[in-house]
């Protein structure tokens, strides 16, 4: 844990990052967290799966907590790239460029050590980003429309219990060793199980099926004639062919991916975008993201 004091407009702040393990800090943080958003991190924190690649910075007002953002680290090939989420400003102290130092002092922190930043921003502050060097950019989600009359697997599928120790092992190893089949790899055990562990209420605990031909675990959601192949944990490059088909005895004629696939064949694209949130990515990515179609995979968002 790092603990500063930090004068802004002649106002004086303590600065604390990293600081999960207090646990007066952390409970101030998820009352936070729950007021803008509804939700917490102590599932996330008692879980065990809260590693250091997800670093909060907060500015706190003598015990009180008034800003705050999330910084996510995801290992991208030999590249790390950050992500910027959670962002949130204490009603009271709004405008008083709370939010302008914590971007600061992560750029500082990660200037030399990041190979391109991103985050989503809400309608209202689509002016404020840009000031530190943020674009924003379309995302397009890859999709294929099916004919499941001539749909046939002969691979096995089971769903993983991962209230089960050894289905929760089996995952994490999956997670762990899993080879990038996305165009866009945002590898990041600890959010994985952030959304497929440890709250059950996201709905993807108890959507995830292990296909042993493939060594592959997916998280797979059904709604409304089409299949949502949310992400998939494989120790090799699979055929995304091979996996919609062992979910044949889904009724869909359409399905969607939650990542931008690395295999193209008979993939189609579109534009999309998550309620009023705009991506925004730094210069180091910008070009890449202008020149293919790609899509932050669901299971990385913060």
């Amino acid at each position: 844990m790092t603990k500063e004091n930090i004068a802004i407009n002649e106002k004086n702040y303590t600065l604390y990052i990293a600081y999960q393990d207090n646990e007066r800090l952390r409970l101030e943080f998820n009352r936070m967290t729950q007021h803008f958003w509804g939700f917490d991190f102590e599932n996330f924190y008692q879980s065990g799966f809260w590693d250091d690649n997800c670093v909060l910075y907060s500015l706190f007002d003598e015990d009180r907590i008034v800003a705050h953002t999330t910084v996510s680290l995801f290992q991208q090939a030999q590249k790390t790239l950050i992500q910027l989420g959670t962002v949130m400003t204490d009603e009271n102290y709004q405008r008083r460029g709370l939010s302008r130092c914590l971007l600061h002092r992560v750029n500082r922190d990660f200037s030399r050590k990041n190979d391109g930043m991103f985050l989503f921003a809400n309608e209202s502050v689509l002016d404020f980003y840009p000031k530190f060097g943020f674009s924003p950019v379309a995302e397009y989600v890859a999709f294929q429309i099916f004919k499941q009359t001539n749909m046939t697997s002969i691979l096995t599928k089971r769903k993983l219990n991962l209230d089960n120790s050894v289905d929760l092992e089996l995952f994490e190893n999956l997670v762990e060793q899993a080879v990038s089949n996305t165009q866009f790899q945002t590898r990041n055990k600890g959010l994985a199980l952030f959304y497929c562990y440890a709250y059950p209420e996201m709905g993807f605990k108890d959507a995830i099926y292990y296909i042993e031909e493939l060594d592959c675990a997916v998280v797979v959601q059904e709604e409304s004639k089409v299949l949502y192949i949310v992400e998939l944990f494989a120790t090799q490059e699979v055929d995304l062919k091979a996996v919609v088909s062992a979910f044949s005895e889904f009724s869909f004629t359409e399905v969607v991916f939650g990542f931008t696939p690395k295999c193209t064949e008979g993939v189609e694209w579109r534009i999309w975008k998550e309620d009023d949130l705009q991506l925004f990515v730094t210069q180091e990515v910008l070009s890449f993201f202008e020149d293919e179609h790609i899509k932050v995979a669901t299971l990385s968002h913060t």
